[in-house]
């Protein structure tokens, strides 16, 4: 995943034992499917941090070409990239394992429900700044 500040912390479906593959999968994921995409493509993350900064049009999106003008982890190799991913990492939701069993549509929520799952810091990131350059 690719946020307009970040990309998506590698850690919250197999744990620390599993991030570092993780971090590897999503290396490959943003340099063979994402990056390859026209540098005009609008990014709307999913999720965004409190980092994130809006467009000029109040929305939190950016053109590809300038996500990768800004943050330094997706010009990296692979091996500096999931070091980077994996030293900063923040805590873990609380309710991470609700929300991922939920997205995988293992556990069926109402809207109230949803909404209630979204609520609180969003540490879907996988640092805790921006890794976009000011």
């Amino acid at each position: 995943g690719l946020f307009v500040e970040s990309v998506a912390r590698p850690d919250l479906e197999e744990g620390d034992d599993g991030a570092p593959d993780a971090a590897r999968m999503l290396y490959e994921s943003l340099q063979e499917r994402v990056l390859t995409l026209p540098d005009d493509t609008l990014v709307g993350g999913a999720h965004f941090s409190d980092a994130a900064e809006p467009a000029a049009d109040g929305t939190y999106t950016a053109p590809i070409g300038k996500l990768v003008e800004e943050m330094d982890a997706l010009t990296m190799d692979e091996d500096d990239f999931v070091d980077l991913i994996l030293s900063d990492m923040p805590p873990r939701p609380a309710n991470y394992e609700d929300i991922i069993a939920t997205n995988l549509g293992q556990n069926a929520v109402d809207d109230e429900e949803a909404f209630t799952l979204e609520l609180g810091p969003n540490n879907c990131a996988a640092s805790q700044d921006s890794l976009a350059g000011d």
